[in-house]
This record gives C-alpha cells, sequence and structure tokens, in this order.
C-alpha cells in the first residue's frame, strides 16, 4: 500500500513541477523578465498542486482500478475535471465574470495544460508501476 501511495506523491509532484515550470517559461517568453516568471512559476505549481491533489489524485485512484497507459479516455477525463478546476478557480477570482472566464484563452491553455501534463505522468508512472508488478 505505502508503494501505492508513493506511485500517487510521484504523479502529484512530477506533475505540479512541470505544470509550474511550462508557466513559468510561458510568462519568461511572454514577459521577458526572469522575476515575473519565477513568481509565476512557484504561484503555478502551488496552484497545481492543489488542484491536482484535490480533483487529479482522487480521480487517479478510482481509474487505476482498471489500468491503462496513455489512455486517450483518461485524458478526455481529465480534462473535463481540469476544465471544472480551472473554471472554480477562475471563478473564485472573480465571480461576476462567468462570460469572460469562458472567453479568456488563458482558461483554455490552463485547462488543456493541465490535463495533457497530469495525463502524461499518471501513464508513465503506471506503466512504471504495472511493469514492477505493484
Amino acid at each position: 500500500m505505502k508503494k501505492i501511495a508513493a506511485y500517487y506523491l510521484m504523479t502529484l509532484g512530477l506533475s505540479s513541477l512541470t505544470f509550474g515550470l511550462f508557466f513559468g517559461l510561458y510568462s519568461f517568453v511572454m514577459y521577458g523578465d526572469m522575476i515575473i516568471a519565477l513568481f509565476t512559476a512557484a504561484i503555478a505549481l502551488l496552484y497545481a498542486f492543489m488542484m491536482y491533489g484535490l480533483f487529479a489524485v482522487p480521480l487517479q485512484m478510482m481509474l487505476q482500478k482498471k489500468a491503462g497507459t496513455f489512455n486517450v479516455m483518461y485524458l478526455l477525463i481529465y480534462s473535463v475535471i481540469a476544465f471544472i478546476a480551472a473554471f472554480l478557480l477562475f471563478f473564485i477570482g472573480e465571480p461576476a465574470s462567468i462570460a469572460k472566464t469562458l472567453q479568456s484563452y488563458i482558461y483554455y491553455v490552463l485547462s488543456i495544460t493541465a490535463a495533457v501534463i497530469y495525463w502524461f505522468w499518471d501513464s508513465l508512472i503506471l506503466y512504471k508501476r504495472t511493469a514492477s508488478g505493484v
């Protein structure tokens, strides 16, 4: 049981780190300022850790009953959950602007990126876990 929990934590950590680095790099390309990029990376990493921990890890536990690496259906499920989590983040930040959130390209980039990153690490780590027989 401890070994399985370690795989969930590894997926959570690597996904959060990758998400933070992705948005830090995105910020650096957009603004050209390293301080803004580092701040963005740190905030994105914390956001990802919380959202993945609240939404993706419990979903991952349910999906792993029927293991499948790089399963496109899992990507679609993670995408739906990522859109809901990102919407909640935007809604909490500015509750009066649902239409503005749905028109924002960053909402879609954030959601799709979050889903693909988690799906990627989930599939790689799941592959390692099933190959090792855990």
